[in-house]
């Protein structure tokens, strides 16, 4: 009886480690958090949460909009961009086919085609593009994981640096003396288990 109850218990053991080795992520059905295992995308690094290991991330997508839409905007007409309602002042179609749109609150802004049906849009003074927060995750970081600092357009080549530890380190810095690991500048990449491997940052304007 105690041979058939320890052969039992052992594969039972098996079947669980082998389940584990093919286990998958499985994400919700919901198209703003849909596909998020392996992407690319602009976020916010907030606060490491040092219980339960991991990071705070906002993450953003561009305002896309309709192309018929956009080239319908006349004078008085409304839009969102960036959580803010413009109200539209002059409405030019570029020999490029970009928009170019001049508001009542005094922005520029430039509407360009991405794909076949939609547009993004972006400010004609600083080039950056009009995004929204689309999710709010706390995800756990890969054992590898990588910032990239390309932030300084004086330097030829990003400076790499590896591992959490010293991650942290110059997200702190940054946070007392610049802009942090803003969504503006900051991109960051997941892998199939939605860890972080890379945190990669471009310049920007406001740094």
């Amino acid at each position: 009886m105690k041979k058939k109850l320890v052969s039992l218990t052992l594969a039972v053991v098996m079947l669980f480690s082998v389940s584990l080795a093919f286990a998958k992520t499985v994400e919700m059905e919901d198209t703003d958090y849909e596909h998020l295992a392996g992407i690319v995308v602009n976020a916010t690094v907030g606060e490491y949460d040092e219980v339960s290991k991991t990071l705070t991330v906002t993450l953003y997508e561009d305002d896309a909009y309709d192309i018929e839409d956009v080239l319908k905007l006349e004078a008085g007409d409304v839009f969102l961009a960036g959580g803010h309602l413009f109200k539209v002042k002059e409405v030019k179609l570029e020999e490029d086919g970009s928009v170019h749109v001049t508001t009542e609150e005094g922005e520029e802004m430039y509407f360009i085609t991405v794909g076949d049906e939609d547009m993004i849009v972006q400010s004609s003074i600083n080039d950056r593009r009009y995004m929204h927060a689309f999710a709010i995750l706390h995800l756990p970081v890969a054992e590898n994981l990588v910032y990239e600092d390309d932030s300084d357009p004086e330097k030829e080549n990003a400076v790499v640096t590896t591992g959490l530890e010293e991650i942290l380190k110059i997200k702190a810095e940054k946070e007392e003396t610049s802009i942090g690991f803003d969504y503006y500048s900051t991109i960051i990449e997941l892998n199939e288990n939605l860890e972080i491997v890379r945190i990669h940052q471009d310049y920007d304007v406001a740094q």
